[in-house]
């Protein structure tokens, strides 16, 4: 059995978890901030003094709720906070409401107008090396802030578009199995069930013993052979053990497919030179397989050429049969699966009345 997968460690630490952790940091900052404003003011601290303390620092408590507010308060805030900061400058929180914003959007913006307003208030005249390294130092921290919030917004969209593109991935492959398993079961239940269907109507109209005795025969090994295809694909399904596998039917089986259509009262010639392998083998055999059930269902024909040949670019598989000649009808879902089929394998297929009397199904499949 699989092991779930799941999250990494930051991400099952839930929302309530990292607002608390962000409201100890702030009040951590805001104790600080407050110690700052009377250690290194020449006079008591006033109201201002205080309100910029506590604008630049509490806020940081919510900057995961409402990030782009927090950023502008604590930048606001900063600007009162400055004169106690060395260098001049908020190094602490506007850097963290600066990284938090970078991850919910982008932020170009935000990361000029911090950095104008750091500059502004770390540049001095006349300008010596010492003002040099501060300005680098305040830009390098605002930078690094912003991209390393930048990259986690990237990385995070990455990974949304990944579990996305998985998605629609893993509903295109479903799509296509449940299309291939209905075309399997068409093809297996509406052969079977439309061959005894005739046999049963033949069995009910004939006299003899004889006649009544190979009827009932065609329709045990029809039944049969269809119970045996369906618990088949049906084995694929299950998820509980094993599936009953066997091999899907090919060439060889042409022949008592023959039989048993011609055991159903429909004279069937069959002329194959062809030898394919593998998925188009079962496409070879599908293909004969629907093209007689139609026949026996709608053609009220008696006689029925399969001709399978090999030629140097590819395969031909054509059925043709002598029933009365109907308005042409659009293709119902064995035909169209059949189309589905031949066109997986890059190949082209035609289905339509001939011109004088009948109908014709023909498949061409590159190799």
């Amino acid at each position: 059995m699989r092991e779930p997968i799941r999250l990494p460690l930051l991400s099952r630490v839930p929302a309530w978890a990292w607002v608390t952790i962000d409201a100890g940091i702030a009040l951590v900052f805001a104790a600080s901030f407050i110690g700052l404003a009377s250690s290194r003011n020449l006079s008591q601290p006033g109201v201002l003094d205080y309100a910029a303390a506590l604008a630049t620092s509490l806020p940081v408590a919510v900057r995961r709720l409402w990030p782009r507010p927090v950023f502008v308060i604590v930048l606001l805030g900063g600007l009162g906070m400055r004169q106690f900061f060395l260098p001049h400058a908020d190094l602490l929180c506007l850097p963290l409401a600066l990284y938090t914003l970078a991850t919910r959007s982008k932020a170009v913006l935000p990361l000029l107008v911090a950095a104008v307003a750091t500059v502004q208030g770390v540049a001095e005249l006349p300008f010596s090396v010492v003002t040099r390294d501060q300005l680098l130092l305040v830009l390098a921290i605002l930078t690094a802030s912003w991209a390393a919030g930048t990259a986690v917004r990237q990385r995070r969209l990455y990974t949304e578009q990944l579990a996305a593109q998985a998605q629609e991935r893993a509903r295109g492959e479903a799509m296509a199995e449940r299309l291939r398993i209905a075309r399997e079961l068409h093809d297996v239940i509406g052969h079977g069930l439309s061959t005894i269907a005739v046999q049963a109507g033949v069995a009910g109209h004939v006299g003899g013993a004889e006649e009544m005795s190979r009827a009932l025969a065609s329709i045990e090994e029809t039944s049969r052979s269809a119970l045996r295809e369906t618990r088949q694909l049906l084995g694929v399904l299950r998820e509980d053990g094993e599936a009953e596998l066997a091999p899907a039917p090919g060439l060889a089986d042409l022949d008592a497919l023959v039989a048993r259509t011609r055991a159903a009262g429909l004279e069937v010639e069959l002329h194959s030179d062809g030898d394919v392998g593998g998925e188009m083998e079962s496409t070879v055999y599908r293909i004969v397989q629907e093209a007689l059930t139609n026949v026996l269902k709608h053609a009220g024909a008696r006689h029925v050429l399969v001709r399978i040949e090999r030629q140097e670019d590819g395969l031909t598989v054509e059925v043709t049969d002598d029933g009365t000649r109907g308005q042409a009808q659009p293709y119902g879902h064995g035909l169209t699966g059949l189309r589905e089929r031949v066109h997986l394998f890059g190949g082209e297929f035609e289905a339509g009345a001939r011109p004088v009397r009948g109908f014709r199904v023909m498949a061409r499949l590159p190799l």
